[in-house]
C-alpha cells in the first residue's frame, strides 16, 4: 500500500486563487481562475463507497525527470495534405524503436511515450547530432506495395524540456508552487496519460477522445446494421487524497457492422431478415420488413433471413445510408493493397450512368468514358450491379459498391441512430453497480500496470484496488403542493395521490385541439380518451375550460396539413389564438416527432405549444392513471402553471435569480449554427422560468450574445419584483472539458456588463458561476448494503467532495436521483466564481433541493433543474434549426468544393416567440 499523504500546511487563499489562476489543461480536473474550495460538507448521514480510481504512487528508486522531445515526421514525397494521419504516425513511430533496437539511445526508444502528433517522452536522454537535434530515417514497408520514396520519412527530435514527475505530487498535497511549478504540473499529467495509452493502442483501437479504447471481443449486434463494441476509458489525475490516481471505466461505442458494403446496406435500410440478437427478430418484430425472429424482449431470434438482392436504391434511402456512412473507412480489395479510405458521400446517380473524361497517356488524346467500361478495361472487373450508386471519397474519386469492404472500428454517428437502436445501447451498457464495479477490476487486471516494462522505467506505481473514500447522505426536502400540503420523499420518489398543483396556469385552457395521426384511433376513441385526460387535468388543478376540444383526424404523410387544420380547429372552438395542440402519434417516431416540433414552431401562423402522445399507450387501461397524470404535469407546465415547490432555506430570497444555461452543436461537425440558451427565473421565487434563444457561430462554446440575453432577464425580473437581482446562482451546461476557466471568464463578464447598462453605477449583483458536467467518468459504489437501494445504487442525495475530487478547487460529485437502469452517474458540480461566499454544506444542500423541483416529474432528477430546461430546450430547437441537407452529395458529384457555411440569424427562432404568450411558459416541456 502506498504510504499515507503528510499533511502539510494548507496555503493561504491569495496562494490559491495565485496558483489556480496559472492553470489550463484540457482535463476538468485541472482548472483555472477556479474558486478555491471553502471547505469540506458535513451535513448528512456519512458512508464509505468505493470510486473507479486506483492510487498512484512514485518509486522513489527510479529516476521521476522525464525528457520531453519535440517531433517533427514528414514525408520525403510531399503531398498537398502535410497533416500526418494519426494510425499512420503510429506505424512510423513503431517501425522506428525496432530499427533502433541495437542503438546506443535503445532505451531512449523503448521508454518512450508519444501522442502521435508533436510530443514524444522518455526516461532517458536521446543521443543528439551537433545541431541539438536528432534525425531518422523510417522506411515504412506496406502489403501488396513495393517500397518507394511514398514510405519512406524523416524525423526530427529536439529536446523540448525536461519533466518532473514528482510536481503532480506536490499539486495533491496542495503544497506551494510556482507558475513555473504549475507548468510542469501540467505537462506532467499529459505526459503520464500519453504513457497509459501506449500499450493498449497495441492491443485495442482508440476511438473518441478521453483515453477510449475498444476491442470487437464481446461485441454485441443491434438493429439496423449496428454493433456495440466494449471497451474501457482511462484518464491520470491530481486528486486532493494527496496522490494522483488512474481512474478507469467501462465504456461502449455503436459502430457500423464491419464487411461487404452489399452486406450492410440492407440491414441499415431494414431490409434484411430476422434473427440475431437476444431480442429475437429484430428484422422486424413480425411485421413486413423483417424475417422469422422471435418477439420483442423473447427467446434467441431465428436464423437470419436471406440478405435481399439489391439491384438500386431509392433517392431517399441513398440519403439513409449516407447519414450513417459518411466519413466510414473502407478497403477496395480489388487494388491488393492494406491502405483505407474515407466515404465523402454516396453518388446520386447509379454507376452505369457516371462517366468522366480518363487523362490520355504517351501522348493520346483525352477520352470520355462511363465509370462500368473503366473498370472492366482497367482491372477486368464486370460490375454486377450497374444500376446502384457508387461511393465517393478522396479527390472525388467513384467506386462502385459492390467493390467496397468496411473496416473494422468505423463509429455510428450518434445523430443516425434509431430508436430501437438506442434502446439496444442502453440495454447493453447499463450495467447494475456491482456487475460494473466487477468489469471495472476485470479491466484493471487485464491492463496489468505493474508488468508493464514502460510504467516500471518510469517509477510508476498502481494500486490494485478502488480507492474507498467519504460520502455523505444528504437529508432529503420536503416537496410541496397546493395549500401548503407537504410530502415525505421516499427512494427520491413521491406519490401524486390527494394533492393539487401549487399555481394555476396565468389562464385556462380554452382554445385546444386534438389531432391523431393514426389511422386506428379514430374520433370516438380521441373523444373518450381525452374526456378521461380532462377528468385528471382538474384533479389535479389544470384549469380547463373546454373540455371537450375539437378531435380531428390527420394523415401521416401530410402532417403540417394536419397541425394547420388542428390550429385552424382550436381557434375556431374558442375564437382565440390557439393555447395546446395534442398530437396522437401511432409509436414513438422520433423522425416524426421532430417534424411535428417544426411544424408547430416554425410552419404554421404563430408558434403553438404541441404534446405529443402514443396511441399505442392509451389502449391500454394498466397504467394509464398514471401515463394521465404525467401528461397532466406537462400540460400544467407548457400553459404556464406550477406543478410543485421545493423550499430552499438559507439561500433564496426575493432578491434571487437562478438562471440555466447550454450550448448545443450542430450534428457530425456541421456547418450550421450552434445553438446557446438560457433560461432564468421570472422572479425570486424561481419557479417560473424564461427562456432565451440565439443562434451563434457553429463550435462556439461561449454564448455570444449572453450580455443581452441577461440584460432581458434581468428587465424581466425587475419588471416582476420592482428591482433587479441582487443575487445571480448561474448553473451553466454543456461546457467541453478545457473551457471551463474561458466560458467563466467571459461569460461572467457579460453577466455583469448587462448589470452596468442598469445606469446606476451602484448596480453590481453577486453572481455564483458553477459548472454541472454530467459527461465524466467517475463511479462511485456501495460497500455496505444498508448503503444501497433496492437496485443496487447509492442512495439519492449521495455526495462527495474529497479524496477523489479536485486539490484545491471548489467541487463535489452529487447522486441526487435514484438509479432506474444501470449505475448512476453522479453530476460533477465546480464553482468557477462565488461571489455570494457560498459554504460547502449550503452549496451541496442547494443543488440536492433543487433536484427535487423539476416540474414534470414525482422524483429527483440528476442534474438542477434550471440547466436541465436548458438542455431541454437547446435539443428541442435542434428539431428548427438542424435540417437534414445532402447538398454536400451533390456538389460533390460535380466536383466543386463545400459551399461556405450559411449567414447565420441570430434570431431565427427568438423571433417565433417574441409575440407569442408562451414564451414565458415552458412550452418545451
Amino acid at each position: 500500500m502506498p504510504p499515507k499523504a503528510t499533511p502539510a500546511k494548507p496555503p493561504t487563499r491569495e496562494e490559491l486563487e495565485g496558483v489556480l489562476a496559472a492553470l489550463t489543461l484540457k482535463d476538468d480536473y485541472v482548472l483555472r481562475d477556479a474558486h478555491p474550495r471553502p471547505g469540506f460538507g458535513t451535513l448528512g448521514q456519512k458512508i464509505t463507497v468505493d470510486a473507479n480510481m486506483f492510487q498512484v504512487n512514485y518509486n522513489k528508486a527510479k529516476n521521476t525527470s522525464i525528457a520531453h522531445y519535440d517531433v517533427d515526421i514528414a514525408a520525403v514525397v510531399k503531398t498537398k495534405d502535410q497533416k500526418m494521419p494519426k494510425p499512420l504516425a503510429a506505424k512510423i513511430w513503431a517501425q522506428a524503436i525496432r530499427d533502433n533496437q541495437g542503438a546506443p539511445d535503445k532505451k531512449a526508444f523503448a521508454d518512450s511515450a508519444f501522442d502521435l502528433q508533436k510530443n514524444i517522452y522518455t526516461t532517458s536522454p536521446f543521443e543528439m547530432g551537433p545541431n541539438g537535434k536528432k534525425e531518422i530515417q523510417v522506411a515504412l514497408p506496406e502489403q501488396g506495395r513495393e517500397l518507394d520514396d511514398s514510405r519512406r520519412f524523416k524525423l526530427t527530435l529536439q529536446l523540448a524540456n525536461q519533466v518532473d514527475l514528482n510536481a503532480v505530487m506536490r499539486f495533491c498535497k496542495k503544497e506551494k508552487q510556482s507558475v513555473q511549478e504549475i507548468e510542469t504540473v501540467l505537462t506532467a499529467i499529459q505526459a503520464v496519460n500519453i504513457l497509459l495509452r501506449d500499450n493498449p493502442a497495441q492491443r485495442f483501437t482508440p476511438i473518441g477522445a478521453r483515453g477510449r479504447f475498444f476491442g470487437m471481443d464481446g461485441s454485441v449486434p443491434i438493429s439496423n446494421g449496428g454493433l456495440v463494441a466494449r471497451g474501457f476509458a482511462q484518464s491520470f489525475r491530481p486528486t486532493e487524497s494527496g496522490f494522483p490516481a488512474i481512474q478507469l471505466d467501462t465504456a461502449y461505442t455503436a459502430l457500423i457492422k464491419p464487411g461487404p458494403i452489399m452486406n450492410v446496406i440492407p440491414e441499415i435500410l431494414g431490409l434484411s431478415g430476422g434473427g440475431g440478437g437476444d431480442r429475437g427478430g429484430r428484422g422486424g418484430r413480425g411485421g413486413p420488413r423483417g424475417g422469422r425472429g422471435g418477439p420483442r424482449g423473447g427467446g434467441p431470434g431465428g436464423p437470419p433471413g436471406h440478405a435481399p438482392v439489391l439491384n438500386e436504391l431509392s433517392p431517399d434511402q441513398i440519403r439513409r445510408i449516407t447519414k450513417v456512412l459518411r466519413q466510414a473507412r473502407f478497403t477496395l480489395p480489388y487494388k491488393q493493397s492494406e491502405r483505407t479510405f474515407s466515404i465523402k458521400s454516396i453518388s446520386r446517380k447509379p454507376a452505369s450512368d457516371i462517366t468522366f473524361v480518363m487523362t490520355g497517356r504517351d501522348g493520346a488524346a483525352d477520352q470520355s468514358i462511363g465509370l462500368v467500361q473503366y473498370f472492366k478495361q482497367q482491372f477486368n472487373i464486370t460490375i454486377q450491379k450497374p444500376r446502384l450508386p457508387c461511393i465517393v471519397y478522396g479527390r472525388n474519386f467513384m467506386v462502385p459498391l459492390e467493390l467496397v469492404v468496411l473496416c473494422d472500428f468505423n463509429r455510428w454517428p450518434f445523430t443516425a441512430m434509431t430508436g430501437d437502436q438506442a434502446a439496444d445501447m442502453i440495454r447493453v451498457a447499463a450495467q447494475k453497480p456491482m456487475d460494473r464495479s466487477a468489469a471495472i477490476k476485470q479491466w484493471r487486471q487485464k491492463l496489468d500496470y505493474g508488468n508493464l516494462p514502460k510504467l516500471k522505467s518510469w517509477g510508476l506505481e498502481v494500486n490494485p484496488n478502488m480507492m474507498r473514500v467519504d460520502a455523505r447522505v444528504l437529508p432529503t426536502p420536503k416537496v410541496t403542493y397546493n395549500q401548503g400540503k407537504t410530502l415525505n420523499c421516499q427512494f427520491g420518489g413521491w406519490n401524486l395521490k390527494g394533492v393539487r398543483f401549487t399555481r394555476p396556469a396565468p389562464s385556462s385552457l380554452k382554445s385546444w385541439s386534438v389531432i391523431s395521426f393514426d389511422n386506428r384511433f379514430q374520433v370516438g376513441d380521441m373523444q373518450q380518451f381525452i374526456g378521461f385526460l380532462v377528468q385528471t387535468m382538474k384533479q389535479y388543478g389544470v384549469l380547463v375550460d373546454n373540455g371537450q376540444p375539437p378531435c380531428i383526424t390527420g394523415n401521416p404523410q401530410r402532417l403540417a396539413e394536419g397541425l394547420k387544420e388542428a390550429a385552424r380547429a382550436a381557434y375556431m372552438s374558442a375564437k382565440a389564438d390557439p393555447q395546446l395542440i395534442v398530437v396522437l402519434m401511432p409509436r414513438k417516431d422520433v423522425a416524426m416527432y421532430q417534424s411535428i416540433k417544426n411544424i408547430a414552431a416554425m410552419g404554421l401562423k404563430s408558434f403553438v405549444t404541441t404534446q405529443c402522445l402514443q396511441t399505442q399507450k392509451l389502449r391500454n387501461d394498466r397504467g394509464l392513471d398514471q401515463y394521465c397524470a404525467n401528461v397532466a404535469m406537462k400540460i400544467q407546465s407548457k400553459l404556464g402553471g406550477v406543478t410543485h415547490e421545493v423550499p430552499v432555506p438559507q439561500v433564496f430570497d426575493k432578491t434571487t435569480m437562478m438562471v440555466g444555461a447550454d450550448v448545443t452543436h450542430p450534428p457530425g461537425g456541421g456547418n450550421q449554427a450552434s445553438i446557446a440558451v438560457t433560461v432564468a427565473g421570472l422572479d425570486g421565487d424561481n419557479v417560473r422560468f424564461e427562456p432565451g434563444i440565439r443562434l451563434q457561430d457553429p463550435r462556439t462554446e461561449i454564448i455570444a450574445d449572453l450580455e443581452n440575453l441577461m440584460f432581458n432577464h434581468m428587465k424581466t425580473f425587475e419588471e416582476k419584483t420592482k428591482s433587479p437581482p441582487q443575487k445571480i446562482i448561474f448553473f451553466r451546461d454543456g461546457v467541453s472539458e478545457g473551457q471551463y476557466a474561458e466560458v467563466c471568464k467571459k461569460e461572467v463578464q457579460a453577466i455583469r456588463a448587462a448589470a452596468a447598462r442598469f445606469g446606476t453605477g451602484m448596480y453590481k449583483p453577486k453572481i455564483t458561476f458553477v459548472i454541472c458536467a454530467k459527461r465524466h467518468n467517475m463511479r462511485f459504489f456501495p460497500i455496505k448494503a444498508e448503503d444501497a437501494d433496492r437496485t443496487g445504487n447509492l442512495k439519492p442525495g449521495t455526495v462527495v467532495d474529497s479524496k477523489v475530487t479536485h486539490p484545491f478547487a471548489f467541487d463535489f460529485y452529487l447522486q441526487a436521483h435514484a438509479g432506474l437502469q444501470g449505475t448512476a452517474r453522479p453530476t460533477h458540480y465546480i464553482v468557477l466564481a462565488d461571489d455570494n461566499a457560498f459554504k460547502a454544506d449550503t452549496m451541496q444542500m442547494l443543488c440536492n433541493h433543487l433536484c427535487y423541483s423539476y416540474a414534470r416529474a414525482t422524483r429527483a432528477v440528476s442534474i438542477v433543474p434550471v440547466a436541465y430546461y436548458a438542455d431541454i430546450i437547446a435539443t428541442q430547437c435542434r428539431y428548427l434549426a438542424y435540417i437534414d441537407d445532402e447538398s454536400d452529395v451533390a456538389t460533390s458529384l460535380s466536383g466543386s468544393t463545400q459551399q461556405p457555411g450559411p449567414t447565420i440569424d441570430p434570431f431565427l427562432i427568438a423571433k417565433r416567440f417574441q409575440n407569442s404568450p408562451s414564451r414565458r411558459f415552458a412550452w418545451y416541456m
